[in-house]
Order: C-alpha cells, then sequence, then structure tokens
C-alpha cells in the first residue's frame, strides 16, 4: 500500500527541519567549545589579551544562559529538578487560561468586537459593492443557481412528509388568529398600513384610467336587459368617471370618511 502523497511529503519536511535542528545544535556547540577555548588560552595573559579573554567569557555565559532558558521553558535541564523550570509542561493549563483570557479581553469582547464591526463599516461597504450593478447581478446569479441546484435535491417525499408531519400539525395548534390579532393591531397603532393603503389607491387609480373599456362593458353586462344600449353606454361612461375621481380623492386626501371609515374598521 503506497503513502499518501500529503503524508510523505510532511515526513520528508519533517525530516528536513530534524537535520537543520541538528546541525544548529553543533554550530552552537562548536562556538561554545570555541569560546571555551579561547578563554583558557587566554587565562592570566595581559595586554590586549585581556580584552579577548573577557570577550570569550562573556560569550560563554551568554550561550549557557540562553541554552538554560530555552531548555527551562520545556523541561528541567540536566534532569535536575530545578525551582521555576519545565514552565510549558508544568503550567500549560494556567498558560492557556491567561492567554485566553487575553484574546477575549482584548480581541473577542462584546465591547471590541462591536466597536471592530461598527468600524469596518460592513453593511456600507456591501451596500456600496451591490450598488454596482455588476456585483449585484453576479449575486443574482449565483444565489439562482444555488437555490436552483438546492431545490434539486429536496425529494417531492421529503416536502410532502415535512407538511403533511411538521407544518400542519403545528398550523393546528398554533393559535394563528390571536397572532394574527396582535400583529394587525400593531400594524395599526404604528399607522403601517397606510403606506399598503397609499399603494392600492395608487394602482387602483391607474388601473381605472388605463381600463376605461373593461369597467364601461362591466356595467353594460350588469344593465338590464330592456334598458336602450345608449343609456347603458351613458351610465357606464359616468361609472367609471366618478370612480376614476372617488379614488383620486381618497388618494390625495389623508383625511378622506373612507380612509378614516376603514381605519375605524382596523
Amino acid at each position: 500500500m503506497r503513502a499518501s502523497p500529503l503524508l510523505t511529503g510532511t515526513a520528508a519536511a519533517d525530516e528536513r527541519r530534524r537535520r537543520g535542528l541538528r546541525r544548529m545544535r553543533l554550530v552552537a556547540l562548536s562556538l561554545l567549545l570555541l569560546a571555551a577555548v579561547v578563554y583558557a588560552a587566554t587565562l592570566d595573559r595581559s595586554g590586549g589579551w585581556e580584552y579577548v579573554h573577557a570577550a570569550s567569557e562573556a560569550a560563554m555565559v551568554g550561550a549557557i544562559a540562553d541554552w538554560f532558558a530555552v531548555t527551562a521553558l520545556f523541561r528541567h535541564p540536566l534532569g535536575l529538578p530545578i525551582p521555576h523550570t519545565a514552565i510549558i509542561p508544568t503550567r500549560k493549563n494556567a498558560l492557556a487560561h491567561s492567554l485566553q483570557e487575553f484574546v477575549t479581553d482584548n480581541f473577542l469582547s462584546e465591547s471590541v468586537v462591536r466597536d471592530r464591526v461598527h468600524r469596518a463599516e460592513v453593511s456600507l461597504r456591501v451596500g456600496r459593492w451591490l450598488a454596482d450593478p455588476t456585483h449585484s447581478d453576479r449575486v443574482v446569479r449565483e444565489a439562482n443557481r444555488m437555490l436552483r441546484h438546492g431545490l434539486h435535491q429536496v425529494k417531492d417525499e421529503d416536502i410532502e412528509l415535512l407538511v403533511r408531519e411538521e407544518l400542519i400539525p403545528r398550523l393546528v395548534d398554533e393559535p394563528l388568529s390571536e397572532i394574527t390579532g396582535r400583529l394587525l393591531q400593531e400594524v395599526v397603532a404604528d399607522g403601517a398600513h397606510h403606506g399598503l393603503v397609499d399603494l392600492t389607491l395608487i394602482e387602483a387609480h391607474r388601473w381605472l384610467l388605463s381600463n376605461g373599456e373593461a369597467v364601461a362593458a362591466l356595467v353594460e353586462d350588469r344593465a338590464p336587459w330592456w334598458t336602450p344600449e345608449w343609456l347603458d353606454e351613458r351610465v357606464a361612461r359616468r361609472v367609471h368617471v366618478e370612480a376614476v375621481a372617488w379614488v383620486r380623492d381618497i388618494r390625495d386626501d389623508k383625511a378622506h370618511p373612507a380612509r378614516l371609515a376603514l381605519d375605524r374598521l382596523l
């Protein structure tokens, strides 16, 4: 069985890192030994050798201190249980808790997130991006494609089961009349229905102006059989004119009796 290329690549990378680590350890140890040799060779010498001696001594002390500091983070140096060593293995829970508190307080707190989201102006940027017809068309196309794909994945039997077993029982048990009544009460109390009334009147007035013949035909069809045709036509025209005027008056007059009657009815 052949190993996965991903696993093979990971193992090769780990091996390269191990070789690099061994090489760096060898270099560091060689430099430490070199500093020790220089220190021993310049011991008790005078003149300019004193500076070389001091430099080699400082190099050894610094190297040993760095080794001790790094080693003490992960284990006890030389296996000796020296206090305040092996910090990560012995205090990993406390370190993780401190890191958690730091990230939470400085990056994930409600005030910080709210402030950063506010400064990012996400809604404004999205709105500007969608204002471009190219972007909005792309969003519509992608949403349409995803929705169509999702609907194709849904079986008719699943929809039928959902409606029969979940939706219908809930609708039967739900007090819809009470909910609808409260919703309608809130809508009327806030005057939100006025916009719908205005839209309905505007469309009704436009339809009446554009469909005078349809209104006339409707009136003529309802006329008695014994009335003359010329009378039916005059009555139909008059009804159309009065209907247009009546709808226009309601549309333009916010305090029209018909509007007030509708408010009282609701």
